[in-house]
């Protein structure tokens, strides 16, 4: 049986334009809408006009995806709520079926929090079935903000002013399309690392395709991007079944306008949260193939869309994809195609490509007393 979501209007309260919705059931026949949210009632609000009064226009709307992250989410929401601002913002918390006692945390939050967080809480996993796209659809349509931000449920900000640096930044230069700034890498226990940072340049500038290819530039958890924009794309064209969206949406906002770097620590990046993609993938050889074969897919969708005018950053990055999974997964036939790049990276690649190619039976052995590594393409991809 399939679900849609179905709102009804509850009650309206007296200030702004907030609306009280009662998110329920009902049979739906089109499989794409199936939506199944927890049946308490919660406030949702009507999608932001131009006609609004501008007291009561938002100017930024964050979107928190989360999953069983209990342990991480009071951190992250604090981080969202006590943000300085002279606009308003609205942070909207998808609970995507969680079963670890989060959702009564978000409920806290959003009681304490009225007139900021807005709790989407599922009773169906989307991630699961492949229908995340549908939640940002739905997230779109209820969404207020001229700008949009994200932030996971396991990651966190570190500037209190970083929205408003960020609005002032978009507000003054009509001509971007998304802006993303400089992250901290955090250890699972949420302490801020200081050995290396999420930027790969060192200085605020624009960022060319090109760039947005072949690197992992910007952490998701940096981003904000005009709504405008993305309404004009909901599901990116090329993504298809591709998890890391967040990685074809960077390129997507370089096709339609331009993309800023700020060269300003403002957020943290948890790495290995229990949960998350990175810490899934690890030890988990076949479903880290599947997942970077299919970046290497949509590498291929990507440089059809653009008629190939970003091939050589297309085959760069997939190439380095390639290289560094099968290495990971001790494939010696396969990584010989990819030879010329072992020199590209530190000590610790170059021993184990030489160990794999040349002494491949030693190096399968190291491997199954648990020496090595299958996940050295975590550092491309974060």
């Amino acid at each position: 049986m399939k679900y849609a979501v179905k709102f009804i209007k509850l009650d309206k309260q007296q200030k702004g334009r907030h609306f009280m919705y009662r998110l329920c059931k009902e049979v739906s026949q089109k499989p794409t809408e199936l939506m199944s949210f927890n049946s308490t009632a919660v406030r949702a609000s009507t999608i932001r006009q131009d006609t609004d009064p501008i007291e009561d226009q938002y100017m930024v709307s964050i979107f928190c995806s989360t999953h069983n992250q209990r342990k991480y989410i009071r951190t992250c929401l604090d981080s969202l709520v006590n943000q300085k601002t002279s606009f308003k913002y609205e942070i909207i918390v998808k609970d995507d079926a969680s079963t670890d006692g989060q959702q009564e945390i978000i409920k806290q939050y959003a009681e304490n929090y009225p007139d900021k967080i807005m709790p989407l809480l599922l009773e169906t996993n989307h991630f699961e079935l492949g229908l995340d796209h549908v939640v940002a659809e739905k997230f779109l349509k209820i969404s207020r903000g001229k700008y949009i931000a994200i932030c996971e449920g396991d990651d966190f900000w570190t500037d209190e002013n970083k929205l408003q640096i960020q609005v002032d930044f978009m507000e003054t230069h009509p001509e971007c399309s998304l802006c993303g700034h400089a992250a901290y890498y955090a250890n699972e226990d949420g302490t801020l690392r200081h050995d290396k940072y999420f930027r790969h340049i060192d200085e605020s500038r624009y960022l060319s395709t090109e760039e947005l290819i072949e690197k992992w530039m910007l952490a998701t958890n940096s981003v904000m991007f005009r709504k405008s924009v993305k309404m004009g794309a909901v599901t990116i064209p090329y993504q298809e079944k591709c998890i890391y969206g967040d990685y074809a949406t960077l390129i997507y906002f370089s096709l339609k306008g331009k993309v800023y770097f700020l060269n300003k620590l403002m957020s943290a990046y948890r790495v290995l949260s229990l949960g998350s993609l990175s810490q899934t993938s690890r030890g988990n050889a076949n479903l880290a193939k599947e997942r970077i074969l299919e970046l290497v897919n949509m590498l291929d969708r990507i440089d059809a869309y653009t008629s190939g005018k970003y091939s050589t950053s297309v085959n760069k990055f997939k190439n380095e994809l390639l290289f560094l999974l099968y290495l990971s997964l001790n494939d010696s036939e396969e990584l010989r195609k990819y030879s010329h790049l072992w020199h590209n990276y530190g000590v610790k690649v170059a021993i184990n490509y030489i160990l794999c190619v040349y002494f491949n039976g030693f190096y399968t052995a190291l491997h199954r007393w648990g020496w090595g590594s299958w996940t050295f393409f975590t550092q491309i991809i974060p």
